[in-house]
């Protein structure tokens, strides 16, 4: 049987998704679509898997407490969108085949073109919610893996060295810096893999994507991801 999980999201439905995540059925501070790349990209690319009920509530908001959606219905398509994206990259950045250089087909990091001199340079958002999902990361990672320095050198060319350095003048160059953070995504997940390391599963949406539009039931648990049970949470009145 074809579930929701195992059905990429169409060109439509991504351009839904970034709609939504900067409209007013979510919370203020929800990420937008080139944070969420970034975030999810560090998600996936764990040295160990992280439960979805511990990454989905940061995509909401960077605050404890409520998560404020539009409606019942805003909150599962929001839910929806985003899990289905989240395990649109576990195959992409896994992808073992690859092009003619080896690198995952049909997977770029995703950016804002840059449209004045006050907004963030090319790939920043991404970078920060790439920092964020890093973040996220299992304290006792280094002891699983060992021998860390090839992940640490991939990890530099994400996050960058611990200095302060210019960003990059032009378009090109910041395209190609951001570029080159993808494919190190790619092969820090191909280094776990190669080390033995579980891989990270698809998440079921199943749910999420025939709830009906009221939402979930006020004492089960928020879909969201807090832990809070709905009535306390998304749909406290």
């Amino acid at each position: 049987m074809t579930t929701a999980q195992s059905i990429p999201l169409t060109e439509e439905e991504l351009e839904q998704l970034e709609e939504l995540l900067v409209s007013d059925e979510v919370p203020a501070d929800c990420m937008n679509m080139e944070m969420l790349d970034g975030y999810l990209a560090a998600i996936v690319a764990s040295p160990l898997p992280i439960p979805v009920e511990e990454w989905l509530p940061a995509v909401w908001t960077a605050e404890e407490g409520e998560v404020g959606f539009g409606s019942g219905a805003s909150l599962q398509k929001a839910i929806e969108l985003v899990l289905r994206y989240y395990n649109d990259l576990i195959e992409m950045i896994g992808d073992e085949e690859g092009d003619e250089e080896g690198e995952a087909e049909g997977w770029q990091p995703f950016c804002y073109a840059q449209g004045g001199d006050d907004d963030p340079a090319i790939g920043e958002e991404w970078s920060n919610g790439f920092e964020q999902g890093f973040e996220m990361w299992p304290s006792e990672w280094p002891d699983k893996v060992g021998d860390t320095s090839i992940a640490e050198a991939l990890l530099e060319t994400i996050l960058g060295p611990e200095e302060e350095v210019a960003v990059q003048p032009d378009t090109e160059a910041q395209l190609a810096e951001l570029e080159e953070k993808g494919f190190a995504v790619q092969h820090l997940y191909q280094n776990w893999r190669a080390l033995g390391l579980p891989a990270p599963e698809p998440v079921a949406v199943s749910a999420a994507a025939g709830a009906t539009k009221s939402g979930p039931g006020r004492n089960e648990p928020c879909p969201c991801g807090s832990g809070k049970k709905y009535k306390k949470c998304c749909g406290a009145d």
